[in-house]
């Protein structure tokens, strides 16, 4: 059963499993017992498998988290635009209250104006019916009555004449009223219309509240899970720097300190009360500015920190620490990594910098060393060709030089130094802490 198991995909499959995925045996001893664990190329295959998916799974959580970030920063634009159309409706509304207002006062004015000109019309009716009355009731004083009645024609004439005038005038009054009407019954539509937008507007205004709070818990949720999440990068940049044997914390309140030392200014222009979150969301959102503002300064100082490996395919001849030196045998101290590999083989900077040595230097050979700021120094020794020049700034995995056996050197490889403040650290703690920062 065991050899049809094996030939179920052919030989060729076998011969694959065979080469790549070989049986291995691990044996576990104590003082008294010993035990003996067959891992056969089935159980690597599945191991495999599984991390692949795991894998798999981690780019799809990153790129949702990121679709999500995209929709609430468009919701919240959205919203933003709302309440700036609310505001000029609102003043709209104001604008046709007053222009109401003014044409209500016009009117009562002509109003008035019509009434006393029907008052003085009315006091000439009775004066001339009782002229009229006086004639008729007196023929003893005829004579008296055609001087009085002549008079009276004159007055009536005036009066005839004040009246024509009056009429035109009335003419006038009603054109004007007709005018002023027609103008107040635009004016209540106006308000019709104003009162009718108001109460859709307040509806609005109903569902917006609604929708607003709806987004702020939305907010708080979403500031919580960042916070959150910059918790974890902070916590795991920290960690990951602490295994190079530096302590995270005192070189980020060195960075800062030198920060500090930097010219910085600008005009004082305070937000406004509209760009202020809410009370509510003001000590989560401090809390989260502070997270961020630490996370970046972490990020500012992996960015100046050599964690990267300096060759892309190596093996390692020497490590850091004491050694028997490999040309007299001696005990002696190493202060770095020899990376073994082909002369001419690529050397990279293992973070931006700038070039302070380029040559010929002594037992080291053909030399380069960078400063990247912060106290950190990387040295690169034995080289067979250098390609930058002292003084020229270099960014992360610039390739700066080629492999070779230069100097005090018994075959081709590089060696490879970290210092900080001066003061020689292992390499290879670098190298393994910058496998997790930079993984892919």
């Amino acid at each position: 059963m065991g050899r049809k198991g094996n030939n179920l995909f052919g030989p060729g499959w076998t011969r694959f499993l065979t080469r790549y995925f070989p049986d291995r045996e691990l044996i576990l001893r104590t003082d008294a017992k010993m035990w003996f664990l067959k891992i056969s190329h089935r159980t690597q295959l599945t191991a495999l498998g599984l991390i692949i998916l795991l894998s798999g799974w981690g780019i799809f959580s990153s790129f949702s988290y990121f679709i999500n970030d995209k929709i609430i920063e468009a919701k919240d634009n959205e919203i933003l635009n709302t309440r700036l159309v609310y505001r000029n409706l609102l003043s709209e509304i104001s604008t046709y209250q007053g222009k109401f207002a003014a044409l209500t006062q016009k009117l009562e004015k002509n109003h008035g104006l019509m009434l006393n000109l029907v008052e003085k019309n009315a006091t000439l009716q009775q004066n001339l019916m009782s002229a009229e009355s006086k004639l008729m009731s007196s023929k003893q004083q005829r004579d008296e009555i055609a001087v009085a009645k002549d008079d009276l024609k004159f007055r009536l004439s005036s009066i005839e004449k004040s009246m024509r005038n009056l009429n035109t005038r009335n003419f006038e009054l009603k054109g004007n009223l007709s005018s002023v009407t027609g103008n107040l019954e635009s004016a209540l539509a106006e308000r019709n219309e104003a009162r009718s937008l108001g109460d859709r507007l307040t509806k609005q205004v109903e569902d917006l509240k609604k929708t607003i709070n709806n987004l702020n818990e939305s907010e708080k949720n979403v500031v919580a899970r960042l916070t959150r999440k910059t918790s974890d990068e902070i916590s795991n940049l920290e960690a990951f720097i602490n295994r190079t044997g530096l302590k995270a914390a005192k070189l980020v309140a060195k960075m800062e300190k030198e920060a500090t030392k930097k010219g910085q200014g600008g005009p004082f222009v305070e937000l406004g009360p509209d760009a202020e979150p809410g009370e509510f969301l003001k000590a989560s959102i401090s809390n989260l500015d502070n997270r961020v503002a630490r996370l970046q300064n972490l990020k500012n100082l992996v960015a100046v920190m050599p964690l990267a490996a300096p060759m892309d395919y190596f093996s390692i001849s020497s490590h850091f620490g004491k050694r028997k030196d490999p040309i007299n045998r001696r005990w002696a101290m190493h202060y770095g990594l020899d990376l073994v590999g082909a002369i001419g083989t690529r050397v990279y900077a293992t973070a931006a910098g700038t070039v302070v040595k380029a040559g010929f230097k002594g037992k080291f050979g053909k030399f380069i060393e960078v400063d990247h700021g912060l106290g950190f120094k990387t040295r690169y020794g034995h080289l067979n060709k250098i390609l930058v020049k002292r003084g020229q700034k270099v960014n992360y995995r610039k390739k700066i030089g080629l492999l070779g056996n230069t100097g005090r050197s018994t075959g081709p490889h590089l060696h490879y130094e970290v210092l900080h403040n001066s003061k020689p650290r292992n390499p290879w703690r670098f190298i393994k802490a910058g496998r997790y920062v930079y993984k892919k």
